[in-house]
């Protein structure tokens, strides 16, 4: 008797250990990285040691590659914290761009350390780049990443194509990945969530998948309003409000399955609707993300930490933050 208590003494204290060893981080996403009261309480509930904040873009303009969108501020608060660059890269810089990759290198790290020096009075010793390559753009792109790694260690975003089609896009040279679950879907199609959707997850993610890379899994904690105008053409405003919407009769007509119809012409968060335009209200219901990374966790895939996107208090007052963490 005495051994079987013991045997299950043990097991439960194994099964709390690795309970205990599950890391949530976040990722930041926005121009000015000041933080309020519920998004320190978000970091303190889930014992985050690290938080990814973007830095900047680069992209393409006038035949140049540009750095813009570059935080203009970061919080004190993130001394207290490890913080790991994260800058976006456009697929269209590596788009028949062989040559100029190490001054692209150059350029990308001396900006993130100026940046990450003038917050942290240090050097930074991660950085991830976020760039949805495809197979005419992987050389280009590897190269840059293998050169980038000669300075610093580098992690690289990974959606789900290049995850099931790996031998056409190839394995980045990166020390780690990680896995966006999120913006999986067609943003013009307005029957299904484009943030989140398991059978869309399903498709790309099977009990037998697995990668050669360590993935910590990104999972969204974020919600957008889908604009679709007469030609149907698509924009986005960040953040649903859904009672500016149901609230508001006079410019807007509840049509169902999450959508408006515009009635009259409206100024609405720095963006003009127009009479017949359709809203479609996107969030990510705490099932589906469950539901969602279970798919992955099943899998042969390296799962590591979990990243939630992103650090926002509208989001995290908007969902049962704390039923989410204890789910997860």
């Amino acid at each position: 008797m005495k051994k079987i208590l013991s045997s299950l003494y043990i097991l439960l204290l194994v099964c709390a250990c690795k309970k205990e060893d599950k890391k949530i981080q976040f990722y930041h996403w926005k121009s000015n990285a000041k933080i309020s009261v519920v998004e320190k309480e978000a970091l303190k509930t889930t014992k985050a040691e690290k938080t990814f904040i973007h830095y900047f873009d680069v992209v393409v303009s006038e035949g140049i590659n540009q750095p813009v969108s570059v935080i203009q501020d970061i919080d004190t608060f993130f001394n207290e914290i490890e913080v790991v660059p994260v800058v976006f890269i456009s697929n269209s810089v590596f788009k028949g761009n062989s040559y100029g990759i190490n001054s692209l290198v150059d350029k990308v790290e001396n900006l993130v350390q100026q940046i990450h020096q003038k917050y942290f009075n240090k050097k930074a010793i991660e950085i991830q780049i976020d760039c949805d390559w495809t197979k005419t753009t992987k050389e280009a792109y590897f190269q840059f990443l293998k050169l980038l790694k000669k300075k610093i260690q580098v992690s690289t975003t990974i959606r789900l194509h290049q995850i099931k089609y790996q031998k056409e896009t190839g394995i980045p040279p990166v020390d780690f990945g990680a896995l966006m679950l999120y913006n999986v879907g067609d943003l013009s199609d307005f029957n299904h969530n484009s943030i989140l959707n398991s059978k869309i997850v399903s498709q790309y993610i099977k009990n037998h998948t697995n990668y050669p890379l360590e993935l910590d899994l990104a999972l969204p904690l974020f919600s957008q309003v889908v604009i679709k105008n007469k030609e149907h053409n698509i924009r986005l405003i960040n953040r649903v409000i859904e009672k500016d919407f149901k609230n508001d009769t006079e410019h807007f007509k509840n049509i169902g399955n999450h959508q408006y119809l515009v009635l009259k012409k409206k100024l609405y968060r720095g963006q003009y609707l127009y009479k017949d335009f359709v809203l479609k209200l996107e969030k990510t219901s705490i099932e589906e993300i469950v539901k969602s990374s279970e798919i992955v966790k099943k899998s042969n895939l390296n799962i590591r930490n979990t990243i939630l996107y992103h650090l926002d208090e509208t989001e995290i007052k908007e969902l049962n933050f704390k039923e989410l963490i204890t789910k997860l």
